[in-house]
């Protein structure tokens, strides 16, 4: 009887443990799967436009013109009504550029949105090295006057890596006319002494600065490097210099930079600084991969804090309730 009774005790238990077991087994099969799903939801943003950043990758990399004249974004129409017509020319530094992502933020936001990249420098024998970007802006800026000096007023140029505010950025040019030979970057102090400012984060050029560019210092070797070879901010601000172009000053009234050669989040880690670095009217921020731009597309264009945008109705008395029943 024991016999029997110990074998039967051992039975149960191995049931009970195989059903422990299978339970187990399927809440681990069910969390994979919400789990899967839950990414999956999450990311599905991303990997669309991921998605179509390979499809148009090639093409950008070629000089990919694309016009936004007819974006159904009430911030592009209100941009693009405005008097200063602005094209955006984006210089993609490999086959994996951020065009795509570019196209659907802030790009969007252009009068005109332009792209340039390696394989069209190829056909100058230019190799890819920081010291050659001298001879790879020179070409960039000859084909955009050739092609688009008449219909735009500002002339943006910057790398693929860098999101702009193009509010902001249209704000800062009203106080300036496109005749004004000058042109913007970003600048810290010790280089506005020295007179140019550095085009790591893009540089902004006026009409008349790209037309003083073109018909002065452009193949006249005594005012610009005819050189293959040279860095770019170097070199073009000698050579806007000598063609009379003025170096503008782009902080704001604070002394704060607008054109930032890092990302958003990255003013916390500046040397522990206790005041801010980043100016409330920035213009550009470089070093951002896509995700950044969606990031940043979010926070300004689509956060609304509540008591900060809306306007808080007031309150109404009793008297009011009663005057307004009664009317």
């Amino acid at each position: 009887m024991n016999i029997i009774g110990t074998s039967s005790q051992r039975k149960g238990g191995s049931n009970n443990n195989l059903e422990m077991l299978l339970m187990l087994l399927l809440g681990l099969i069910c969390g994979t799967y919400l789990s899967q799903l839950m990414q999956r939801a999450r990311l599905q943003f991303f990997d669309d436009v991921t998605s179509q950043q390979d499809s148009s990758s090639q093409s950008s990399s070629l000089s990919l013109s694309i016009s936004n004249s007819n974006s159904n974004s009430s911030v592009t129409a209100h941009l693009n009504n405005n008097a200063t017509r602005i094209l955006c020319l984006v210089v993609a530094s490999s086959l994996h550029s951020h065009a795509a992502h570019i196209e659907r933020t802030w790009g969007r936001r252009c009068n005109k949105l332009l792209f340039m990249g390696s394989q069209r420098d190829k056909k100058l024998n230019i190799k890819e090295r920081h010291t050659n970007s001298w001879a790879k802006t020179r070409y960039q800026l000859q084909h955009v006057y050739q092609h688009y000096y008449e219909d735009y007023d500002w002339f943006l140029k910057v790398p693929d890596n860098t999101y702009v505010i193009m509010e902001n950025l249209q704000h800062f040019l009203q106080a300036y006319t496109p005749e004004t030979p000058i042109y913007f970057g970003s600048n810290d102090w010790e280089q506005m002494k020295r007179g140019y400012v550095s085009g790591a984060v893009g540089y902004v050029f006026s009409k008349a600065a790209l037309h003083r560019f073109m018909n002065l210092g452009h193949g006249n070797g005594n005012l610009c490097s005819n050189r293959n070879y040279g860095i770019e901010h170097v070199e073009i601000a000698r050579c806007l210099r000598n063609a009379g172009v003025v170096a503008g000053n782009s902080r704001d009234e604070d002394g704060l930079s607008r054109f930032l050669p890092v990302p958003p989040y990255a003013q916390q880690n500046l040397n522990n600084k206790s005041h801010s670095f980043f100016s409330n009217t920035a213009i550009a921020f470089h070093y951002s991969n896509f995700r950044d731009f969606y990031m940043i597309e979010y926070v300004i264009y689509k956060l609304r804090p509540f008591g900060l945008m809306q306007i808080i109705p007031e309150k109404r008395t009793t008297a009011s309730l009663d005057y307004n029943q009664n009317k």
